[in-house]
């Protein structure tokens, strides 16, 4: 788990709801990215968890590689949970970039595959793993339409929003991440996916 500097985070391993939605912004599995948000899921899906996260954040990047696969195949997959995404883009100038390189790709209903490669591909903070040429670079790898997402890589289209979803988080007065909050309650850091099972398990009402 990352830390804001100069602040304290309670991890709260008590029992915590998630919800989840993934596709494109603002809709079901393949939905555009316009200037709403990420989701992953059916819309039907009756546990949502949102998750806030950072590009750079090395567990964040932990999550996103173990226990998200697991998530999407026993519950988002199978139409009982929806994971919705929220920028909480702090470390430095590359996660805001690579915020906004993730919103261009789901332009072309490909947020979620740019989402799994910025997490594949960390190698170490503000060190150049996501400047604009490697970003550019790895749309060319998910065959994005490069003249498109060039274009609204280099001109920050979404910089507002990924600044506005910062703006959300220090209200709500979130500090490390990955933050996952479900209801009133919230899960902090990457934890293992039998802490997500059991909160979510207990939301459909299995235990």
């Amino acid at each position: 788990m990352l830390v804001l500097p100069g602040f304290v985070v309670v991890a709260a391993l008590a029992v915590v709801g998630i919800f989840v939605l993934r596709g494109g912004l603002g809709g079901s599995t393949g939905s555009t990215v316009l200037a709403a948000r990420p989701i992953l899921g059916e819309a039907s899906a009756p546990v949502v968890i949102h998750e806030y996260g950072d590009f750079q954040c090395p567990s964040c990047g932990s999550f996103a590689r173990s226990v998200e696969p697991q998530l999407r195949a026993a519950y988002i997959d199978t139409g009982k949970v929806r994971l919705v995404w929220h920028d909480f883009a702090w470390i430095g100038a590359e996660s805001r970039d690579a915020a906004n390189a993730a919103r261009c790709a789901g332009d072309q209903s490909r947020f979620w595959e740019f989402h799994d490669l910025l997490y594949q591909s960390q190698n170490g903070e503000n060190q150049g793993a996501f400047t604009l040429g490697r970003l550019k670079a790895m749309g060319v790898a998910l065959a994005l339409d490069s003249t498109l997402f060039d274009a609204c890589v280099d001109a920050g289209k979404y910089v507002s929003a990924v600044n506005a979803d910062f703006s959300d988080v220090r209200t709500k007065g979130f500090n490390g991440t990955p933050t996952f909050l479900i209801g009133d309650q919230r899960i902090v850091g990457a934890q293992p996916f039998e802490v997500f099972a059991n909160i979510i398990d207990a939301q459909l009402g299995l235990r």
